[in-house]
């Protein structure tokens, strides 16, 4: 995990290798012409629209294909355009027909796009999940402006998970064990693996879990905390040996 801290925001980053099992991500082809990366940008507000594509045509590896204003143009212009990254705001028409992860799963399918969340919504709740729904980052628009460029790079050439924010982390107390069991978790060791490694019975680390997992809804407020979560909460929280 890298976690940096800006005036305006905090930055985390999650490699696929250190942070998820293998097929957590899955890897996609990199179909970009000359090492462009081809990007859509779907948002219903049009001066938004404008300040992004500013900043955007300021990298010379970053190529505006395409607008959207609402779901239903973004998929139509994803499965014409075949974008690399497509950075879209939550709120857009037609947000209410369907779950985000129909949405996310029609973009992957049709254009094989990495999905980039960009709203003004904040709170831990609503970012992880949209990560845990497919997205590859969240970031905040407030903060932004001016690192988008960065941020698309890093999650297209790094195949990370990224989020931008200015929400600070909780702060969590953990008993030595569970903190044991935590780099375990953040390394990807499954609960058989832990017992094995720490030399106690399964039904023990899954108490131990079950606690930890009980620790992070609260501090979080994410409900329910699926195991793709606890990974990256453990990572987030600086947790993981390798």
């Amino acid at each position: 995990m890298d976690s940096i801290t800006q005036s305006q925001g905090y930055l985390y980053t999650f490699s696929k290798s250190s942070s998820f099992g293998q097929g957590e991500i899955a890897l996609l082809p990199n179909n970009s012409k000359k090492g462009i990366i081809l990007t859509l940008v779907a948002d219903d507000h049009p001066y938004l629209i404008c300040g992004v594509e500013s900043d955007l045509n300021k990298d010379p590896k970053i190529k505006i294909v395409g607008t959207a204003g609402s779901y239903d143009e973004l998929l139509e212009k994803a499965a014409l355009l075949q974008p690399n990254v497509i950075l879209m705001d939550l709120r857009m028409p037609g947000y209410e027909k369907y779950e985000l992860k129909h949405y996310i799963n029609k973009l992957k399918k049709t254009g094989n796009s990495k999905v980039i969340i960009f709203s003004n919504e904040t709170g831990w709740a609503r970012i992880h999940r949209c990560l845990d729904m497919g997205a590859q980052a969240y970031i905040e628009k407030a903060i932004s402006i001016g690192r988008l460029p960065e941020f698309i790079r890093r999650v297209f050439e790094d195949q990370e998970l990224l989020i931008f924010t200015a929400e600070r982390l909780p702060e969590i107390q953990f008993s030595p064990r569970q903190r044991e069991i935590l780099h375990y978790i953040a390394d990807g060791k499954e609960n058989d693996e832990i017992a094995s490694l720490v030399k106690i019975e399964l039904k023990t680390v899954q108490s131990y879990v079950n606690e930890i997992k009980s620790k992070f809804a609260e501090a979080f407020n994410i409900h329910p905390i699926r195991p793709r979560i606890l990974l990256l909460l453990a990572s987030k929280l600086g947790f993981g040996n390798s």
